[in-house]
């Protein structure tokens, strides 16, 4: 008997349903795997001003089980609500924020809304999740990503593709050659689909790690999109907190962000982690035996200490494991200085320099002869004859006008570093295009000494200090707070 047509239907079923016969389902693919393990910390942000009204929509991520959301500056206005699968809508406050990198963090608080009625939440009550932040320079290029937020703020939508290019600057690549800079400028660029409202959204790879934080496209280009790469939020993260100085508390313990594992950097002297016998190169396991995944969750630890606190340490120390309790000292304000004979303005002194030397700041001295007085901190002084290739010492005393916490900007095209009482705060030396980095200073009310050290190679000539008390944006220091000691 020749076999029926049913019957050879029913034979090849198992090619094309295998889970008819009880295998595995094909449609769970590592896509689907990835989407369905991300999908639940994948924010929804509605931002609104002060009297409530809705100025818009975007994406952000849940990067830390205590409720901390990653997004883009941009998106964040004064108040907020945060939609996650699963769960009620939740009000989110702002932690803080970098604008020059367009980063910023919000916390979850209580739900937004009491209303008889609503649905049930099967996520309510639980832990939040979140997704891991994967490590910058595992990044690859043409490897597979997801862009998962909420474009036109319709809920959660994922679209997939590649990585076009890990380290996208927008600069010449011959200049990029000839460069050899520690910038943060650099994007991820993709072309999964995006969209406005995917702002501040995570990219995921196949590991379901976050690669970067999806923030821009260009309108007169198809297919091309940006994120700002685990390199440049791994940087953002301890400034956004600023836990130490926001807490009032000091460790002395410095780690370096972009591992994935929590090594100390620095230990600084007489301070409690030296007391403690903590060492260079320890690894921290956990804190009062909660164990630290990464130094992401090492950062959002910190921003619940506070002065006084006694901690235990499960340090890995080579192939041993042992035990260090640190007990946090409160912090002390950088205190003023008492200076004679105070003139307006800076001190600028400046020389040529080899241009084959790479680190013109690290390897030339204190400039000496002739003092050009400055207003203001700038590339270029008035009657200067040097065009390229010229180091400058700009030195002086920053009158601060009330005790606090200050957060100051370098803008420069090429390498400058500032220094407060002779300790350095923000280092943007390199060779690259202009660029700005910041940092906090704790103050107290008078005159700081502050000296601000700058190189120009060849191109553009900019330089520009910058400061804000607290959360205000920053704004150019100004002339009436810059002096100088005259000098004999």
């Amino acid at each position: 008997m020749k076999p029926t047509f049913g019957f050879c239907l029913l034979l090849a079923l198992p090619l094309y349903y295998p889970n008819v016969w009880g295998q595995d389902d094909v449609r769970q693919t590592a896509s689907v795997a990835v989407l369905e393990k991300v999908q639940p910390a994948v924010a929804v942000v509605y931002a609104f001003d002060k009297d409530g009204r809705r100025l818009g929509t975007g994406s952000g991520s849940v990067i830390d089980p205590r409720g901390y959301v990653l997004t883009a500056k941009h998106v964040v206005a004064d108040r907020h609500i945060v939609l996650l699968g699963g769960r009620p809508p939740l009000t989110a406050s702002i932690v803080g924020k970098m604008p020059e990198f367009d980063v910023a963090i919000l916390r979850l608080g209580r739900p937004a809304f009491s209303r008889p009625g609503s649905p049930k939440y099967p996520r309510e009550g639980l832990q939040p999740d979140f997704v891991t932040l994967g490590v910058d320079e595992e990044v690859r290029m043409g490897e597979t990503v997801f862009n998962i937020g909420a474009p036109g703020g319709r809920g959660i939508v994922a679209s997939h593709g590649i990585v076009s290019a890990v380290a996208f600057t927008g600069v010449n690549p011959l200049s990029i050659a000839l460069q050899s800079s520690t910038a943060f400028d650099e994007m991820i660029q993709f072309d999964a689909a995006s969209n406005p409202g995917n702002s501040g959204g995570p990219l995921i790879n196949l590991l379901g790690q976050q690669i970067g934080m999806v923030v821009s496209g260009i309108h007169t280009e198809e297919g091309i999109h940006f994120a700002i790469p685990t390199k440049t939020i791994r940087h953002c993260i301890p400034q956004v907190l600023c836990s130490e100085l926001q807490r009032r508390y000091r460790s002395g313990i410095a780690i370096d962000p972009q591992l994935a594992t929590v090594k100390i950097t620095k230990v600084d002297s007489d301070s409690p982690a030296a007391k403690a016998g903590i060492r260079v190169g320890d690894q921290i396991l956990s804190v009062d035996g909660r164990p630290l995944r990464d130094p992401i969750d090492w950062a959002f630890s910190q921003a619940e200490w506070k002065p006084e606190q006694t901690l235990l340490f499960e340090i890995l120390r080579g192939q041993e494991l042992v035990e260090a309790k640190i007990k946090l000292v409160e912090r002390t304000r950088l205190k003023s200085v008492v200076a004679p004979d105070v003139q307006p303005g800076l001190a600028c002194r400046y020389t040529s320099y080899d241009p084959r030397v790479p680190s013109p700041l690290d390897q030339v001295k204190r400039p000496e002869g002739k003092v050009i007085v400055m207003d203001t901190v700038e590339a270029r002084p008035e009657t200067f004859e040097l065009e390229d290739h010229y180091v400058l010492w700009v030195e002086g005393l920053l009158k601060i006008e009330a005790s606090g916490r200050y957060r100051f900007g370098l803008n420069s095209d090429d390498g400058s570093k500032l220094y407060l009482h002779d300790q350095i705060l923000i280092d943007n030396d390199g060779n690259h295009a202009e660029i700005l980095r910041t940092a906090w200073a704790d103050l107290e009310k008078g005159l700081h000494p502050i000296r601000v050290e700058f190189y120009e190679d060849e191109g553009n000539q900019s330089l520009k200090l910058l400061m804000a008390k607290d959360d205000d944006e920053l704004a150019a220091v100004e002339a009436n707070v810059l002096f100088h000691v005259r000098e004999e």
